[in-house]
């Protein structure tokens, strides 16, 4: 009975599990890039409408059991991938994924080793992706990350075509050595002079990188913050795609806030300064010319071009077979600047290819090739005389012609050819000067980067980068000899050097970085996922310039160096550096809870004695994934909730490649001799200037529709690089040492609404704030304070760096038209002296930046519109300083219509203060020059793309406009408010665009 009892329970078992066995069955597979065939580790598995369900390994495998045999397809996830669905097929699946466009932002590159998911991430980063940098007007992408990013400051100090903008991140870290971040492109470093050779389209994305989490893997060179900049890739698999863009914009002067006098007011003035004028014959006669021929000459429309045209070309070609991928650009790009003799053109080349020779190697090049030919308006900062047009624009006479003219009987003018002289002024017109003069700047730019990439074994990747920049740069300058001539009006013009001058400048500079890492990946039970990384860095540079000047040219025809007659001695330099780096990484997750990464840097540089010469940096960071945790999972409307912490240092040896040692140079010849001299002092205590900082941050997303971030931070420098004044009695002023300390605190938020997202209609909301606060905690010597000379900047312990340092006017005396100021007492004082100078709780460098904007978009139109701003910004309008100075310049050149207002009679109650007062560089010329600007309006259509590919031909096309700087809402009188300086000196200024663009894809 037992044995049936047995045989029967033992027929049942079998009979169930068969039949369970025929309703479950269990699915292998792998999931891999369509992009590059690699294995993608953490992608969630999941067969649709069941709980079964898991993620890949790190091979990029999934085993999924008691899978329903009803089951048809497997549903395949991953940040930064398309969601798939599949059918289910009997042998180990192989399911490829590709690239989701709409989300690539949130994978994102830290520099070393393999890419991450955003929300992985222990550090603080943010990401502009390449619709911002898209179709921008001018030549330059930095313009476009200004205001996208909280914490990262983006100003322009000018409207050059070949200018770069003036970047900091999370405040200042440093006084005398840089404090510009570092440049990394596709791996290696490079120079800020990326932003004007590198076509905009060209890039997939940018990652700014903040705190100590992300940036202590780059060590000595990583204080100021990362900018990392991914350029664009084929795509494996992928056919063919060419694509071509043209593009057409105007510039135009932006407005100001400073009106200067017309001609009758100008004369008017004139004569409140010269009474005698009234009765002067010869002023008589001219006051009458001018009103009868309506000659009220505004400079600045005549030095500024209206209407400056750009335009813009582009074709690339990318795509990829089964083991290659490819993406080629050619790209051409002329900018007019606004100012005479100002322009830029660019002709850049980019390739990037990559090839997978087998399953376990992986060979590539990334390279830009570019060529520039570029002329600049003279520095505005360095010459400040007539003869540079941007100062003539604000002082030109309003009552001078631009043009010769004759009287006829009835005095009216016949107006001739442009006036090389001014008549009235009695100088030679700086743009015949400018016509006059021959510029050149020319700029052949390389960047590429060679790698290999082995995978020896499951979940180990060996890199290793070979990286060059370079540039060889030209200027020729040249003036022909200038004769003298007279002119129409029988001004008879004698030119004191009439011989010509020719000068010849070269410089070719390259890096060589050399960088090899190993990265591992490995998991236990799918719970634990480590990644470690161990590397080292080799960068090598050299700078070899050299230039001479020759005078004494009689013929405009023989303007070479050869035909001169009188040489000066030439300058040569060359500068060598060499830094070797050792580094580590380790990235520790559980269960995509708890995270944790650690990073050790060991830099040396030649900068430093070898005393000094190595330094350690390192970073600790981690996060916790609250909305994976069990007791969240039942709330629905938080969507995401992540608490991240990082502290690490970071260093700073952006000083010079000499500054430890004593240099010499040569004297000059004496008795037929050259001699040497002393020409700095060294320093061989010198070493690297150090931050520390600290990070707290929450990320958000709610309601699947609100999702932003807040930080808040604290950056120590220590050993803080200064430039140390000495006595002079030691024949030298100044040398560098580690003597100071600074402190930055500061909050970012960033947060993104979106509005409306349905399959017809998408319209979002995005905005970024920065708030910083800096503090000087040391000074050299145990001083508490120290002016600077020259500067109108005081340093002292407790205060911010940058605030101005000025004395303070109190008003104009009524009765006497006498300016008053404030001694340090606060007592009132007639006489000016610098010893009253104080603080005036006035920033150079705003405490409140950031930007906001919004796109929507419905049925292939797209509209975006960007705002950024600046508060609590203070600059000194040197300017005005300038055109309200009536004893100094007023005899002589215009003046702002302000100076109407100029105090003449007792009882008078104004802020200008009489013509006989001289005028100092007080804090009312400190003007407010907080902002608000449209930074960008973007309008496109996309045609319908089944009415396009009727064709057979076209694959897409996209028609739009772009507008920058449109508006601007300011305080500031003077022509632009973003530079970032204690003074403004007449700037060349920043300017408005138009521009339409046509794109079509093939």
């Amino acid at each position: 009975m037992e044995k049936k009892i047995f045989l029967f329970t033992l027929c049942l078992f079998m009979g169930v599990s068969w039949a369970f066995s025929q309703t479950t069955r269990t699915v292998t597979g792998v999931v891999l890039s369509k992009e590059e065939n690699e294995p993608i580790i953490g992608a969630s598995v999941l067969i649709p409408g069941t709980t079964v369900g898991t993620i890949t390994n790190v091979n990029g495998e999934f085993v999924l059991p008691n899978v329903p045999t009803t089951a048809k397809s497997i549903q395949v996830s991953y940040i930064g991938m398309k969601t798939i669905e599949v059918p289910i097929t009997d042998n180990k699946m192989r399911i490829f994924v590709e690239s989701d466009t709409e989300t690539l932002e949130e994978v994102v590159v830290l520099g070393y080793g393999s890419a991450k998911k955003l929300g992985s991430v222990v550090s603080s980063v943010s990401t502009v992706n390449n619709k911002k940098l898209k179709n921008i007007p001018n030549a330059s992408f930095a313009d476009a990350l200004q205001g996208q990013v909280a914490g990262l400051s983006v100003s322009s100090s000018s409207g050059e075509p070949s200018s770069t903008a003036n970047i900091r991140l999370r405040g200042m870290s440093s006084i005398n050595a840089s404090i510009t971040p570092l440049y990394i492109l596709d791996g290696a470093p490079v120079s800020q002079v990326i932003f004007t050779t590198m076509n905009p389209d060209d890039i997939e994305n940018i990652t700014v990188l903040k705190d100590a989490s992300a940036t202590a893997i780059y060590g000595s060179r990583a204080a100021n913050g990362v900018i990392v900049i991914t350029s664009k890739k084929g795509k494996m698999g992928e056919k063919a795609q060419v694509t071509l863009k043209a593009q057409y914009g105007v510039s135009n002067l932006i407005d100001n806030g400073m009106k200067m006098m017309n001609s009758q007011e100008y004369m008017q003035f004139r004569e409140i300064l010269e009474p005698k004028l009234a009765t002067d014959k010869d002023w008589i006669k001219h006051k009458q010319v001018v009103k009868q021929n309506n000659i009220d000459t505004d400079w600045a429309d005549e030095v500024y071009r209206n209407n400056a045209p750009t335009y813009n070309l582009d074709l690339s070609v990318s795509g990829g077979g089964n083991n290659n991928s490819y993406y080629i650009s050619l790209n051409h790009n002329n900018t007019e600047g606004i100012a005479p003799t100002s322009e830029m053109r660019r002709t850049s080349l980019r390739t990037n290819l990559e090839i997978r020779a087998n399953n376990w190697l992986k060979l590539g090049i990334n390279s830009n090739l570019a060529f520039q030919k570029y002329n600049a308006n003279p520095d505005v900062s360095s010459d400040l005389s007539l003869s540079n047009p941007a100062t003539f624009a604000r002082l030109g006479r309003p009552d001078d012609s631009p043009r010769y003219y004759q009287l006829d009987e009835k005095g009216n003018a016949i107006f001739g050819d442009r006036a090389d002289y001014l008549h009235e002024s009695q100088i030679l017109n700086p743009l015949y000067m400018e016509s006059y003069r021959d510029r050149d700047r020319r700029n052949f730019s390389v960047n590429l980067n060679l790698f290999e990439e082995i995978r020896p074994v499951k979940g180990l990747i060996l890199r290793a980068v070979q990286a060059l920049e370079g540039f060889d740069y030209t200027y020729s300058s040249n003036v022909p000899p200038i004769a003298n001539f007279t002119t129409p009006m029988g001004d008879v013009v004698q030119i004191n050097d009439a011989k010509g001058q020719a000068r010849e400048n070269f410089q070719r500079f390259y890096r060589f970085t050399f960088t090899n890492t190993a990265e591992y990946k490995f998991h236990v039970e799918n719970k634990h996922f480590v990644t470690l990384l161990l590397g080292q860095e080799s960068i090598i540079s050299k700078d070899n310039s050299f230039g001479t000047i020759v005078d004494g040219l009689t013929d405009s025809r023989l303007m070479l160096l050869s035909n001169g007659t009188e040489y000066m001695p030439p300058s040569h330099s060359v500068v060598e550096s060499v830094f070797n780096s050792y580094f580590f990484r380790g990235d520790y997750t559980f269960k995509e809870k708890y995270y944790i990464d650690a990073s050790y840097r060991l830099d040396g540089s030649s900068r430093f004695t070898p005393k000094y010469r190595w330094a350690e940096f390192y970073s600790l960071g981690a996060k916790w994934n609250l909305k994976a945790e069990n007791f969240m999972s039942n709330v629905n409307w938080l969507n995401d909730l992540g608490i991240r912490i990082s502290y690490g240092s970071t260093g700073n040896s952006s000083i010079g490649d000499y500054a430890y040692q004593s240099l010499l140079a040569s004297s000059g010849a004496y008795e037929g001799e050259s001699g040497t001299v002393i020409i700095q002092p060294g320093n061989p205590d010198l070493t690297w200037e150090t931050v520390t900082s600290a990070n707290i941050g929450v990320d958000f997303r709610l309601f699947n529709r609100f999702y932003g971030s807040i930080d808040l931070y604290k950056k120590k420098t220590s050993d803080m690089l200064m430039s140390i004044p000495y006595s002079y009695t030691t024949g030298f002023g100044n040398n560098i040492g580690n003597i100071g300390g600074m402190v930055n605190k500061g909050i970012d938020l960033n947060l993104n609404v979106d509005l409306i997202n349905n399959a017809k209609f998408f319209w979002t909301f995005r905005a970024s704030l920065n708030y910083n606060k800096n503090e000087i905690t040391e000074l050299f010597n145990g001083l508490n304070e120290y002016v600077i000379p020259d500067t109108g900047t005081k340093l002292k312990i407790g205060r911010s760096y940058g605030e101005l340092y000025c004395v303070k006017r109190a008003g104009v005396d009524p009765r006497d038209g006498k300016i008053v100021w404030y001694d340090k007492n606060g007592n009132l004082t007639k006489t000016y002296s610098e010893d009253n100078a104080i603080f005036i709780d006035k920033q150079m460098f705003a405490p409140w930046t950031g930007g906001f904007g919004t796109t929507a978009s419905w049925k292939g139109l797209t509209a975006t519109v960007d705002f950024s701003f600046a508060l609590n910004k203070y600059m000194i309008n040197y300017d005005r300083y300038v055109l309200e100075s009536p004893n100094d310049v007023g005899l002589k050149y215009n003046q702002t219509k302000r100076m109407l207002n100029m105090w003449t009679t007792p009882g008078q109650v104004t802020d200008i203060p009489a013509a006989t007062e001289k005028v100092y560089l007080d804090d009312s010329f400190a003007e407010n020059s907080s902002y608000l600007r449209l930074r960008t309006l973007s309008i496109s259509y996309a045609l319908p793309k089944k009415l396009i590919q009727k064709s057979k031909f076209f694959e897409s096309c996209n028609i739009f406009f772009v507008g920058r700087n449109l508006l601007t809402f300011t305080d500031f009188t003077g022509y632009d408010p973003e530079p970032e300086m204690n003074a403004v000196k007449f700037n060349y200024p920043n300017t408005r665009q138009y521009s339409v663009g046509v794109e079509v894809s093939f």
